[in-house]
């Protein structure tokens, strides 16, 4: 998932560790804290794989940096993530919104194979939310955990509705050339 953040970060530019993470910082807002401690690492694994390349290039205020760089290599493993089926794990919705914050690097038909696919774990879910508000009707429960049951299901149900109506948009605007 960050491996797929950060080759798409450096497909548009190089940068540095510090640029890195204060974009992820940005992506993943306040719920997640992204440390330093998690980009350099991260560098150097992907250097040693040979996706990128590091190097110290000296600042605006003369101190050295280091810069990262995206590798033919890398480029290809790019491309490689952002075709994968994207895995059910509780990183799903951050994964499909790195691949979506890259759609410029990547074919109409790729857009397409990712929103559909998107689409279709919509649908499986909105599906397992309606299986889950029949069985919840059964369930031997006080009234009252009963009825915040049946509402926390409503607010998922209704945020799965607005994710398929933008996903059935976005397919739209793409059949339509607007992407």
């Amino acid at each position: 998932m960050y491996d797929l953040f950060v080759l798409g970060q450096l497909m548009d530019e190089s940068m540095s560790g510090y640029l890195m993470q204060s974009i992820l910082q940005q992506i993943v807002g306040r719920q997640r804290k992204i440390s330093f401690g998690m980009i350099y690492p991260l560098f150097n694994r992907l250097n040693e794989a040979g996706y990128i390349t590091i190097s110290e290039v000296k600042s605006e205020n003369n101190r050295f940096i280091k810069v990262a760089t995206i590798t033919e290599a890398g480029k290809k493993r790019f491309y490689e993530l952002m075709a994968q089926k994207v895995p059910l794990n509780p990183n799903l919705d951050f994964t499909y919104s790195v691949k979506f914050r890259n759609f410029h690097q990547v074919d109409l038909k790729l857009k397409e194979q990712i929103l559909h696919d998107y689409q279709t774990y919509l649908l499986k879910s909105q599906h397992l939310l309606t299986q889950q508000a029949r069985e919840l009707e059964s369930t031997k429960i006080s009234k009252t955990d009963l009825k915040n049951a049946r509402w926390v299901i409503e607010l998922e149900q209704m945020k799965m509705k607005a994710a398929l109506d933008w996903a059935k948009e976005s397919i739209e605007q793409l059949n339509e050339g607007e992407n």
